[in-house]
Parts: C-alpha cells; sequence; structure tokens
C-alpha cells in the first residue's frame, strides 16, 4: 500500500501542477477563475483512494496474486467517477480515466522509468487496453449518464459503442478510449495503438532541460500543441510570447495574459490541450521532473 500510495502522490502532484500552470492561453489555469478549474481539482484530490485502489490491482496482477482477466475494471473506471459526482461540481472523466489507467499500468509494469522501458509500459497499457468483457465497458459506458457526462455518452451512442450486440462482439477499452478521444484529446494518451504517450513525455523531457522547470515546460508544451490552430491575425502575438519564452520574465508573462484575454475574447477554447498537458504532467512527474 505505501508504495502505491507513493506513485499515486507522485501522479497527482504532477497533473496538479499541470492544471494550475499559468498561463495557458484559452485553456485551464489558476488566473482564470473558470468553474471547470474548481470541478477538476476537485475530481482528481476526491480520487486519490480509487488510483491507489489501481496501482495495487496492476502489482497484484505483476505478482500474480490476481489475473488480469479477473480485474473489476468498471469499478477501477466508475469508482472516481462516481466518488467525483458525489463531491464535485461536475465531472471529468478526460482526466480521471486516463489516470486510473496510468496507475493501474505502472503498478502491473514496475518500471522506474516509462521512457527508459517504454516496451514495458506499452506491454502492461495493452493488457488493460485489450479487455473486451462487455460488463465492464458497458457499466462504464452507462456511468456516463449517471454522473451527468450525457455528453460522452451520446458521442458513444452516435457511433454504435452503446449498442449490446456491439459490446458482446469484443470491443475494447482502447476503442472505446479511441472513440471518446475524438472530442476529449486526453484519451489519446491512454491509446495504446497510437502511443502517442510517448512522444509527448519525451518532448516534455527535452523541454524541461530547456526550461529547468516543469511548470515552464509545461508551458512551453501546452504552447507548442496550440499554435497550429490558432487565426493567422494572433499568430504574431504568438511568435511574440514564444520568443519571449512565455514566462521568462514579467515582461513575457505580460505577454502571455495579453494573449490569453485575447484568446478568450475570440472564444478560442484550447481546453483539449490542457488534458493532454495536465496528463503528460502526470507522467513527467512520476519521471522526477519538478
Amino acid at each position: 500500500m505505501e508504495e502505491s500510495l507513493s506513485i499515486v502522490k507522485t501522479l497527482v502532484r504532477g497533473v496538479l501542477t499541470g492544471v494550475n500552470a499559468y498561463i495557458k492561453p484559452g485553456g485551464v489555469h489558476r488566473l482564470v477563475p473558470v468553474k471547470i478549474l474548481d470541478e477538476v481539482v476537485c475530481n482528481i484530490t476526491s480520487s486519490i483512494d480509487f488510483l491507489v485502489e489501481a496501482v495495487e490491482a496492476g502489482i497484484r496482477v505483476r505478482k500474480g496474486e490476481l489475473v488480469a482477466t479477473s480485474v473489476d475494471y468498471a469499478k477501477l473506471f466508475t469508482g472516481p467517477l462516481k466518488e467525483s459526482f458525489r463531491n464535485c461540481s461536475g465531472v471529468h472523466p478526460e482526466y480521471l480515466i486516463p489516470l486510473s489507467v496510468f496507475g493501474f499500468t505502472i503498478g502491473l509494469s514496475d518500471v522506474e522509468s516509462i521512457l527508459e522501458e517504454s516496451n514495458k509500459f506499452k506491454k502492461a497499457l495493452e493488457t488493460v487496453n485489450g479487455v473486451n468483457k462487455w460488463s465492464d465497458i458497458k457499466q462504464l459506458i452507462e456511468v456516463f449518464r449517471v454522473v451527468g457526462r450525457n455528453d460522452m455518452y451520446e458521442h458513444l451512442q452516435a457511433t454504435g459503442y452503446t449498442q449490446i450486440t456491439l459490446l458482446r462482439s469484443g470491443v475494447t477499452f482502447n476503442e472505446v478510449f479511441r472513440v471518446l478521444s475524438s472530442k476529449w484529446r486526453g484519451f489519446t494518451l491512454v491509446d495504446s495503438k497510437e502511443g502517442v504517450v510517448f512522444h509527448y513525455l519525451k518532448q516534455l523531457v527535452d523541454l524541461h532541460k530547456e526550461y529547468k522547470s516543469l511548470e515552464n515546460a509545461l508551458i512551453a508544451l501546452y504552447m507548442d500543441l496550440i499554435k497550429q490552430h490558432v487565426p493567422q491575425s494572433l499568430q504574431d502575438k504568438v511568435r511574440e510570447a514564444q520568443n519571449c519564452k512565455y514566462m521568462a520574465t514579467p515582461e513575457c508573462v505580460r505577454i502571455m495574459y495579453e494573449l490569453d484575454v485575447l484568446f478568450r475574447k475570440n472564444k478560442l477554447n484550447f481546453e483539449w490541450a490542457s488534458e493532454i498537458t495536465a496528463l503528460t504532467a502526470a507522467l513527467a512527474s512520476f519521471e522526477g521532473l519538478k
């Protein structure tokens, strides 16, 4: 239990750094009093016990105390959602489910470094993502409605993933996550077939060498994610911020704040990049970045 709690504390420290990191223009950060910030922080802190259980489940499978196919994956994924529903004003599976998957995967793989032991991590990730027990997947899909995320349920419904006949035919968690990732990009990090998690983590590690702190590296990663999606009329301001190294000086911070104001004035929303940034930060914290 002590090992599991230590892993979860590391993941939580990283993801909260990613959520709060400022200034992320057009995304979640602590200088803008938006409802989603409070909700995500509440979700994560409310789910710590369930995240510990996810790590413990992975460790038990690795040690041979539990067979991977007998893990209660429905509880592993829906537990944090239900707990957040009881304690918070909104539920964000796009953060909670990837964190649960990460916890289980780290426990199962027993890696000390995700990047240096990427094959072990990927194999463990494939284990949980390859599960196709229709009852577990059905419970996960149904709980989206229970916790007020009808948008996720309806998105899956539109692609046929709520039909029992389809679920019984062998749909895996990875397929469900991939469908969700088309709208909620946090799920892309747990797609074991694409493996983009290693790309983002390596990118963040490289940025950390340049920017010397996890928070500053996260801002740089976030800006790199969104810069191709910014209207041409604002590209000069984005380049100005980049040349200033984003948060390097008070003048740079002022530029970033002005950019944030411009984005929000133009109704530019990059919450998807906040999801990727925060979840990558969780793994970066496990890698030892501070």
